[in-house]
């Protein structure tokens, strides 16, 4: 059996992803060890370079086997008789999300594996390997983009940590939107449970109406919306979350502020996002079974703090809309514009009354 060794190792800063280089007897491998412990565990792995003499055909069985080959000849661009890594000099980069990352040895690219490993076929990408492989691709075509993308990626978890006023910064954003668009903030609760990063709901009144809007949610962009929007996903990847109230039901907004609290976690722990149409189960309002995710920002009518773009990117926010069984199944068989062409009064559907808003 081949001696290995792990030459690095790093947790994400928001999800749960180790990252970690292993170095055993024929190559070193990054890898990403996503949920590790748990019963949806999953590994990406991508090649990085051969400790020893290149096969000249890639070894199938141990990779059945779930053993990491060595790159064939052909596809080595490094010495063929192999290479190693200074463990001195590597460091990881995690992209923004948190769940994606790639390996430097000091200033130099080496290896990227970025949210779409792990489909068709593809791992990452590596700088000593040409082509397209099973186990890495050629990172030469894609250095342009991968390298602007750590680098922007260096530079916001770099903000964090040298800016230390960053969240009075975040906070301010907020508050100035908020209390623009509700009034005066009546309270103000953490809901990061003195964890990073920071998170915070804030409460307000406007015409009978409470709000309860979080602030921070946006600070870190959501995980995986590029898999299903590559060329726009920077338009939604950072959003909040909402829920309002008619004052006559005002006993459910704690309840609510709770379940806020708890969803503005789940992007980055089910390495998933939030997004308009999205609709979860929640049953802790008598008679309704499900919340509705809906982005004012595509519904006209609806009415939303403005917020100024963060790092470049545009806030959005997600007024958490309860709905009846019936809603849920509706919603869930067609679209989000289907379902909001059920609505009476589209414009009130976010102001929870009591009432089911739709008329399916």
């Amino acid at each position: 059996m081949s001696e290995s060794k792990i030459l690095l190792e790093e947790w994400s800063p928001v999800c749960n992803i180790q990252a970690f280089v292993e170095r055993t007897e024929t190559s070193c491998y990054f890898y990403l060890w996503i949920n590790p412990g748990t019963d949806n565990t999953a590994v990406k792995s991508c090649w990085i370079c051969n400790t020893t003499k290149a096969p000249k055909k890639l070894d199938v069985n141990a990779m059945k086997k779930g053993m990491a080959p060595a790159m064939p000849e052909a596809y080595v661009l490094h010495d063929p008789d192999g290479m190693e890594l200074d463990a001195e000099k590597l460091r990881i980069v995690w992209f923004e999300e948190g769940n994606a990352a790639a390996l430097l040895s000091e200033e130099d690219i080496i290896c990227v594996i970025p949210c779409w490993s792990g489909f068709e076929g593809f791992h990452g990408y590596a700088k000593y390997v040409k082509g397209a492989t099973p186990c890495a691709w050629g990172l030469e075509d894609a250095l342009e983009t991968m390298g602007e993308r750590v680098g922007r990626s260096r530079d916001f978890w770099d903000w964090f940590e040298f800016e230390p006023d960053y969240w009075k910064i975040t906070q301010k954003m907020h508050m100035d939107a908020l209390e623009k668009f509700f009034g005066r903030c009546e309270n103000y609760y953490a809901i990061d449970g003195e964890q990073f990063p920071p998170k915070a709901l804030i409460r307000g009144t406007r015409d009978g109406v409470i709000y309860g809007i979080t602030a921070g949610v946006s600070l870190i962009p959501m995980p995986n919306i590029e898999l299903y929007d590559p060329d726009e996903f920077r338009t939604d990847r950072r959003t909040e979350l909402g829920f309002a109230a008619a004052a006559m039901h005002e006993e459910l907004c704690s309840p609510m502020y709770s379940y806020l609290s708890a969803l503005s976690a789940y992007p980055w722990r089910e390495n998933t996002f939030l997004a308009h149409g999205h609709t979860i189960p929640f049953r802790q309002i008598a008679g309704f079974a499900a919340v509705l995710l809906v982005n004012p920002k595509l519904v006209p009518e609806l009415e939303c703090p403005e917020y100024e773009p963060f790092r470049g990117d545009a806030v959005n926010l997600l007024w958490v809309v309860p709905i009846t069984d019936e809603v849920y199944q509706f919603a869930q068989e067609h679209d989000i514009d289907e379902t909001l062409r059920t609505c009476g009064d589209i414009a009130k559907i976010h102001i929870f009354d009591g009432s089911n808003k739709f008329m399916v």
